[in-house]
């Protein structure tokens, strides 16, 4: 007899190659928004049910719904969903999607070990924002250097404080740090003695390790053709590189010890995914370490993830990597933490729902995706970007202003 895994398995990858899915985005030849272009794909849904998806919906379970997008004039409500329509609440099949939605902690238990606040490189100016986490609001505009192109910034939070950020100023990226006191009413931005990146290569994560003394750094090169990880000692100088011949690039960095997690991006679903690299075995092979999620599992899409600060478990932003059997109340993704030992999904940490556009020209409901910016040391708070920027901490999410939703977002605490 089938386990429930294995049926749930078997279910959705049957469902899932009937549903009309989107091919994964390739790295394009621009490289370095390779990633934004992906987290900002919409895709058009059309409602409709089978006999099949209402025996995935039995062994789904129920979901906890929150509050979805504005219903347009005249399109059915999720109480009386449209003939043909999935059941109001309905999950398209999928394995990390299945994980319970959490109920969120009251306020004060979600707030406890809050950051004070947090920082936003700001994609269209070359400012850096210091902003209150309680409340999002303004403390401090640090401007960046003459000649940095915004697009290109990348942060990481340090020992407390501190940011590191990677500026790029043609032809190369450089390094500086930032020093926060007065609670964020007060910085210093200077630079950092790493050296400089190659020319044409472009940073697109950042991660400082536990203890403070080493820099991870993933590189996008050769117009996004090849990637690389660099661990950097700012304190000797001393770099360690791990390459691959691998066409694509190594994003959202983490680290859980030694161990240091990165998400690997490209067009061949075979090799994406969260890997982990341990930065004291002897080899440079970037992907000699071991992947803990693939790119797609089942009917799901693993769009980034990031390692949780024990190492034990991974948080992903997870989308439903089909077109078909969406519409209103359906969950089509969210943030899920994901047992590194098993690749399990444990719990739902946040459920996205299919929005509607009412575009005359492309009517109809679609599938977004979150961006995972930043973890806490605690690993009980995170910046999060999906249909609106913000923080979510221990399951409960707050609107936080200083970023757009759906764009390439650089910020930590």
């Amino acid at each position: 007899m089938l386990s429930e895994h294995d049926l749930r398995t078997r279910l959705a990858e049957a469902l899932h190659e009937r549903a009309d899915p989107v091919t994964g985005d390739a790295i394009d030849a621009a490289g370095i928004f390779a990633r934004a272009a992906l987290m900002r794909r919409r895709r058009r849904t059309a409602a409709r049910a089978t006999s099949a998806l209402a025996a995935a919906a039995l062994l789904a379970g129920a979901w906890a719904l929150r509050p979805g997008p504005a219903r347009p004039p005249g399109f059915p409500a999720p109480g009386s969903p449209a003939p043909g329509s999935p059941a109001p609440g309905y999950r398209p099949p999928g394995l990390l999607l299945a994980a319970a939605v959490v109920r969120p902690q009251p306020a004060p238990a979600a707030d406890a070990g809050l950051p004070a606040y947090y920082l936003v490189a700001d994609h269209n100016r070359p400012v850096a924002e210091i902003r209150g986490s309680a409340t999002g609001k303004l403390l401090l505009r640090v401007p960046l250097p003459p000649g940095t192109d915004p697009k290109m910034s990348q942060v990481a939070a340090g020992r407390p404080g501190t940011f590191v950020l990677a500026l790029f100023s043609f032809p190369r990226t450089r390094f500086y740090l930032l020093h926060v006191r007065d609670g964020g009413h007060a910085a210093r931005l200077a630079p950092l003695p790493a050296p400089p990146m190659p020319a044409g290569s472009f940073v697109t994560a950042l991660a400082v390790s536990p203890d403070g003394r080493s820099l991870a750094v993933a590189l996008q090169l050769d117009s996004g053709q090849r990637g690389e990880v660099q661990v950097v000692r700012p304190a000797t100088g001393a770099v360690r590189t791990w390459t691959t011949a691998r066409t694509g690039a190594p994003t959202a960095l983490s680290w859980a010890g030694h161990e240091l997690g990165f998400f690997w991006q490209d067009g061949k679903p075979s090799a994406a995914g969260l890997w982990t690299l341990d930065t004291t075995a002897p080899g440079r092979d970037l992907m000699s370490g071991r992947r803990i999620l693939p790119g797609s599992t089942g009917g799901d899409s693993v769009q980034t993830a990031l390692l949780g600060p024990g190492g034990r478990t991974a948080i992903a932003s997870v989308s439903y990597d089909g077109t078909r059997h969406v519409g209103a109340g359906t969950v089509v993704g969210g943030v899920v933490e994901v047992s590194t030992a098993t690749g399990h999904p444990l719990r739902t940490l946040l459920a996205e729902h299919a929005a509607y556009s009412a575009d005359p020209a492309d009517p109809g409901w679609y599938v977004t995706a979150c961006q995972l910016p930043s973890i806490d040391g605690s690993g009980a708070h995170l910046l999060v970007s999906c249909d609106r920027f913000g923080r979510l901490d221990r399951a409960r999410f707050t609107p936080l202003p200083g970023s757009s939703p759906q764009t390439a977002v650089a910020a930590a605490w």
